[in-house]
Formats: structure tokens, sequence, C-alpha cells
């Protein structure tokens, strides 16, 4: 079973799972977009899932995380989100070290890949006018599909489709919350 923990600034997480996951809310530009953006599929009692604006997966012991920025896909330290608030999603003993490698091994896999700017642009798309235009190029991740399709790997999620999965998403799956 998933617990869900959450680290406001100047908090850090300690004693990380390879395989677990991170949501954040960043102050970016493209994040408040991307915000601003899913609240208009999420209202009501799933307002708050709208929050998150970027997702990545933990990788290493140390809290090291694999994650889709605008430059592409890379592997950086969890200290970065030190001064943002992020909830670390934690997915239990039932999440076996076996599937858990298989997450990890694609998320490592991804590293130097491309960012999906055709990924964003039919999520957005299917936010704003509710097509659902699989827009994807091969080798180029968007956060949150990255996050999707290393979980898919390890037997999770397989319900979702990782073209048109945004943060909000995410979160609404596994109830995180602000």
């Amino acid at each position: 079973m998933a617990t869900v923990e959450r680290y406001g600034a100047g908090a850090d997480a300690a004693d990380f799972v390879p395989g677990d996951f991170i949501l954040t809310h960043r102050h970016r530009l493209f994040a408040t977009l991307i915000s601003r953006a899913q609240r208009r599929r999420f209202k009501g009692a799933d307002a708050p899932f709208a929050h998150w604006s970027h997702a990545a997966v933990v990788v290493g012991r140390d809290g090291a995380l694999v994650e889709a920025e605008t430059m592409g896909v890379v592997r950086s330290a969890i200290a970065k989100y030190h001064d943002d608030e992020y909830h670390l999603v934690r997915l239990g003993g039932e999440f076996t070290p076996d599937r858990r490698a298989r997450t990890v091994e694609y998320g490592e896999s991804q590293v130097g890949s491309g960012f999906g700017y055709l990924d964003m642009v039919g999520a957005t798309l299917h936010l704003l006018f509710g097509w659902p235009l699989r827009w994807v190029r091969r080798n180029h991740e968007i956060c949150s599909s990255l996050v999707v399709k290393a979980l898919q790997r390890g037997g999770l999620l397989g319900e979702l489709d990782p073209a048109l999965t945004l943060p909000a998403d995410l979160a609404k799956a596994f109830d995180v919350r602000p």
C-alpha cells in the first residue's frame, strides 16, 4: 500500500527506496501553465490534484532522481527541491524488489532522451479541448509520462495512457493532495 509524505520548503526526505516517485509544485512559468491547464479538467473534489506540476522517479537510495526537464531527461539529486514543496510517494512492500528494479531500469535507460515537446502539445490539447491526441516521439519524454512508463514496467498503472497522463493524474491515482 502506497503512503505519501509531504516535505515543505527546507525539509528533506530520507531513507529513499528506488522505484518510488515524487510530485512537486514548481515555481516557474512552464509549471504555472501546467497547473492552470490541469484545472480545466480537475474540478470539484479533484481540483487539489491540479496543484502538481512535475513528477520524477527515485532511482537511488541517496535520493537520486530521473526526471524529464525542458532540456531532456536527466539524473539529478533530490536536494534541488530543498526550497520547494514535494511529496514522496512510497509504494510500499507490495512493490517488490524485482518490480522496483524494472522501474528504475526504465528510468535510467531514458537519461539523455529529449524532452517531449510534441507530447506536451498533445496533452495540452487533451486538457483544453478533450482531444486525446497522442503526439509522441520515440526517446522523448515529459515528466509524467516518464514516471508512468517506469511504473508500468514495474506492473503498476496499466490503466493510464502515458501520452495523456499529467502530474495531476498521478496525484489522483495515489491521492496526493497539497
